[in-house]
């Protein structure tokens, strides 16, 4: 709702216009119906507008009111274009409800909802290919940017191909070709292809140039320069950012940003420090204007950490990048979070700060592996294979058509000179029209020579490298069966291990007198016991990396009945889902069961006394599992609070709860409830923020 006398005159201005073109529909086409009932002999026949899509027309006109650079006004104007997508739906009009979806779609990108996003931008080029509509360029450029920012990079390299390509097919010149153009080089330099990334860059500065547009030309050539300083010509960097400056005086602070940015990278790569340094406190004014997660602090953020690495001020390397750590999880930025955990370890590294610096190393290892996979790697290569090979399939049928036309031009100015010259000699004509044809024919077989030798030696490549990647994909299947079968020998031998010391433990039991000692050995053998079994199981399965916990739990349950005297009066009831885990987090989940349900057959039932316990392993949200263990025993005893702070038990839960990032909670309601929630590491994902609405600077 407004919240200023100035919003309340804007928001009821704004309904006062929507109920106008309402109105406007449904009196047009009551006046239809009218003519159609009383003229009956007038020319031409009124138009029939049904009132359904003229509301939704309505809805499409109010939503360009709303600032998309406002996240209040953002919601609003997504808000009406679901209601036009309903309504067109309703009416039956399909190229209007795909035009509506494509909008929406890109609303949720600006928004950083790109799930909605993706599945709208999906629906839509649906419905596209289903009527026969074939200028989808542009859907496929926000398909590829919207993957772009999932870090879905093999993904995101088709759509932009597909862009390309379409665009290219159509004949499409506009500013629309300019950021496919940016777009698929952002996805390239993210896969560190730069050379290929500077080729597609060039192209959308050129169409810049041509429809003298100065904020995509601006956003350009920050792009570049940093591609050179990747490519180690830093020199260049510096010439292109500052006659680009000097050409296009810099009006927003925004631009300041990425010019300074660039120029500061470019001075640090070159050893010029002092020149550097007055970029760096032009970037520190500059950046106080903003919000501290605007996405202009990227280029900040990037900027400061390679100076202050190169000068060797570790203390505020590491300031910088945890607060880019923030910025990157709050954003939802994986590229940016990978580089950013390089700068924490050599950070935390030069600090002393080893323990964290491994961390962040572990970090950094996972993230590569899930952005720069070998799968994806390969997938990567294929398409990129793919395209080039269409590329230059695509320039031979240009070429073989072009010589075609030519010779057909050629036929033609022959005949005109033949029908000209007829008149004077008909001799002289026909043997002058003679030897042409066969200086014609000789050049067209020369030139059939000289095509067939290309093509036969560009298959040979072709085939070549397609004998490369099979070599190269046979090798890597072969290494990942000897890393897979390693693992599962790991695990065999760590639960052997984990057995003797059992049975060590158990032969000490047996020759300790002390109650107490004895029962302390007993717990410790269970916690090896349910750690051992989760070994057990990872090398038993064909999958070495994570755990069914369903199985898990239920053997541990059964361990338990084995293990402990006099539990017959003691019956367990599971509620578990199909849960796997990875073993980092299936080991602090095994030990958390063993210590609660060891506290609930030791405690919760004395002298016999019949009771049930529950174990529930369950998802509560999309990606929380809720893990519980609840007895209807006889409950904590009065002065558990102040028993709590020296139980070595509840110590040990809340130390592997903290492991796995969960809250646990512990309630005394008709017995003792133990509650963990957590997040499955393995679908952890940040949700991304309000991104950056035109084209992402790299």
């Amino acid at each position: 709702m407004p919240d200023t006398m100035g919003d309340y005159i804007n928001f009821y201005r704004k309904m006062l216009r929507w109920c106008c073109c309402v109105l406007f529909c449904i009196w047009t086409d009551h006046t239809s119906a009218q003519q159609n009932t009383l003229s009956l002999f007038s020319l031409p026949e009124p138009v029939h507008y049904p009132v359904t899509e003229g509301i939704a027309d309505a809805w499409m006109k109010v939503a360009l009111d709303y600032n998309i650079y406002s996240e209040k006004e953002l919601a609003q104007r997504i808000g009406c274009y679901e209601q036009a997508v309903r309504l067109y739906r309703k009416s039956l009009n399909r190229r209007k409800e795909a035009d509506a979806l494509q909008i929406l779609g890109d609303c949720h990108n600006h928004q950083g909802a790109l799930v909605p996003a993706e599945t709208e931008l999906l629906a839509a080029l649906a419905i596209y290919q289903e009527i026969g509509y074939t200028a989808l360029q542009g859907i496929y450029d926000l398909l590829g940017n919207v993957n772009g920012q999932k870090a879905h990079y093999d993904v995101a390299l088709k759509y932009g191909f597909l862009a390309v390509r379409t665009a290219e097919a159509q004949q499409d010149s506009s500013l629309q070709l300019c950021t496919i153009y940016n777009r698929l080089g952002l996805t390239l330099y993210h896969l560190a292809e730069y050379h290929k990334a500077l080729i597609y860059f060039n192209k959308s500065l050129s169409i810049a140039y041509k429809w003298k547009d100065t904020a995509s030309i601006l956003t350009l050539v920050p792009n570049i320069g940093s591609t050179y300083w990747r490519l180690g010509q830093s020199g260049l960097a510096i010439d292109i950012l500052t006659s680009t400056e000097k050409r296009y005086p810099l009006t927003y602070d925004e631009d300041r940003i990425t010019f300074a940015a660039g120029l500061c990278i470019s001075y640090v790569s070159l050893v010029r420090y002092d020149e550097a340094d007055v970029y760096v406190k032009k970037l520190l004014n500059l950046s106080s204007k903003f919000d501290r997660y605007n996405y202009i602090q990227d280029v900040v953020y990037v900027a400061l950490l390679n100076y202050y690495q190169a000068i060797g001020d570790y203390t505020s390397l590491r300031y910088y990048a945890r607060a880019y750590e923030e910025y990157c999880r709050r954003g939802g930025y994986a590229y940016e979070l990978l580089n950013d955990y390089a700068y924490l370890f050599r950070a935390d590294s030069a600090l002393g700060n080893f323990p964290a610096a491994i961390d962040y190393y572990k970090q950094y290892k996972l993230l590569q592996d899930s952005l720069y996979g070998e799968e994806k790697s390969h997938q990567i290569a294929q398409l990129q294979l793919q395209y080039e090979t269409e590329r230059k399939d695509h320039d031979l049928q240009l070429k073989e058509k072009s010589i075609q036309l030519l010779t057909r031009e050629g036929l033609l100015q022959q005949s005109a000179l033949e029908r000209a010259r007829l008149e004077g000699n008909m001799i002289i004509g026909g043997t002058a029209m003679l030897v042409l044809m066969l200086v014609l024919g000789y050049n067209r077989y020369q030139l059939k020579q000289r095509l067939n030798r290309d093509l036969t030696l560009q298959q040979r490549e072709i085939n070549q490298q397609h004998q490369s990647l099979n070599v190269l994909v046979n090798r890597q299947r072969k290494l990942v069966a000897e890393k897979e079968w390693l693992i599962r020998e790991i695990h065999h031998r760590a639960k052997d291990n984990l057995q003797i010391i059992v049975r060590l433990l158990n032969t000490q039991a047996a020759n300790v007198d002390d109650q107490s000692a004895r029962a302390a050995i007993r717990e410790s053998r269970h916690c090896m016991q349910a750690v051992s079994l989760i070994h057990q199981k990872l090398y038993q399965e064909d999958n070495a990396a994570e755990l069914d916990m369903d199985i898990y739990i239920r053997e541990l349950v059964a361990y338990f009945r084995d293990s402990f005297d006099g539990l017959h009066q003691i019956s367990f009831d599971l509620h578990l889902t199909n849960v796997y885990l990875e073993v980092y987090q299936a080991v602090p989940v095994g030990l958390i069961l063993n210590e609660a349900i060891t506290n609930a057959c030791k405690y919760a039932f004395p002298e016999g006394r019949k009771g049930v316990i529950t174990v529930v392993l369950n998802y509560v949200a999309e990606n929380y599992l809720l893990l519980s263990v609840k007895d209807n025993g006889t409950g904590l005893p009065a002065d558990f609070e102040i028993r709590k702070r020296a139980s070595m038990g509840i110590t040990l839960m809340e130390t592997l709860t903290e492991q796995l990032e969960g809250h646990l909670s512990m309630t005394n309601k008709d017995g003792v409830s133990v509650i963990v929630i957590f997040k499955p590491q393995h679908n952890r994902e940040t949700i991304p923020g309000l991104l950056k609405l035109v084209n992402k600077t790299a």
